[in-house]
């Protein structure tokens, strides 16, 4: 079994804390970096360059969709999964648009979020609309 190294882009100090508990139950992911603006993901993304970066879309300073972009126009290889407490095709769309491998609704997190890095980290791609 591979580790997937995942860093994660979170304003929200308790909702990190919530991803990074729940992350750390798998076996194969390894958090390897977190962030509370886009800047700083951005900078995380490229220091360490994890296999996955879970990423909120509304963040200080660069958003999600901002930070996707850079990711893709640097030639990064870390691929991006957008979360958002709004849900639809509308963003989900939007999400892909912007380079994303992978979007979930908040709502879906507990349930959808390891699928989603196992299967972005394979090269495939994850929307829970």
């Amino acid at each position: 079994m591979s580790i997937i190294r995942v860093a994660i882009a979170e304003d929200h100090l308790e909702m990190r804390v919530a991803l990074r508990l729940f992350l750390r139950l798998s076996k194969d992911v390894e958090i390897v970096g977190e962030a509370a603006n886009g800047e700083e993901a951005l900078d995380c993304v490229k220091r360490l360059q994890p296999d996955v970066l879970v990423m909120d879309i509304q963040m200080p300073v660069l958003d999600g969709w901002a930070v996707t972009r850079q990711i893709l126009e640097l030639g990064l290889p870390t691929r991006v999964i957008l979360i958002s407490l709004n849900r639809g095709r509308y963003i989900a769309s939007k999400a892909a648009e912007a380079g994303a491998k992978g979007f979930l609704s908040k709502d879906y997190v507990p349930n959808s979020l390891l699928p989603a890095i196992r299967a972005v980290s394979q090269g495939g791609k994850f929307f829970e609309e």
